[in-house]
């Protein structure tokens, strides 16, 4: 089984057969590694994360947004964006026996442990996620937090 299929299969029913309707609609959205599901909406957003495995923020470079009631597509790129959004919490976009939910729950945990995630506004774009960090003496290092050096 592919971690793609193992991540969609461990999905409700109703919810594969909306991704499935996607899918079949758009075809494979190259490279996205990330489905956001809008139960409300109806609304299917693939997302492309390339650094999402070793990168402790990605950088979303590609959004393909899909309406299933009104087939509406829209497309919106971040590739030459010089402040583009960024994710966290990625541990939340796995399942729990994936190699890597471990750690990146462990860096979750340090972010939060530092008061880093209190506040949302504004740590959604790279600089704002740069700035919070500088801000309160915090850097990366790989998925781990570390204080900053002076």
């Amino acid at each position: 089984m592919t971690p793609r299929c193992h991540s969609i299969c461990s999905l409700e029913p109703l919810l594969r057969i909306y991704e499935g309707c996607g899918r079949a609609y758009l075809g494979e959205v190259e490279g996205s590694n990330l489905i956001k599901i809008h139960r409300r909406t109806g609304k299917l957003s693939y997302l492309v994360y390339p650094g999402f495995e070793d990168d402790p923020h990605p950088a979303l470079v590609r959004c393909v947004k899909m309406n299933l009631r009104t087939r509406k597509v829209e497309c919106f790129e971040y590739g030459d964006s010089e402040n583009p959004p960024v994710l966290h919490r990625k541990e939340t976009f796995l399942n729990p026996d994936h190699a890597l939910h471990a750690k990146f729950a462990k860096l979750t945990a340090q972010e939060e442990m530092s008061g880093l995630l209190d506040d949302a506004s504004g740590i959604g774009t790279r600089e704002g996620w740069l700035k919070r960090l500088a801000e309160r003496g915090f850097a990366l290092k790989g998925h781990r937090l570390v204080r900053a050096k002076a």
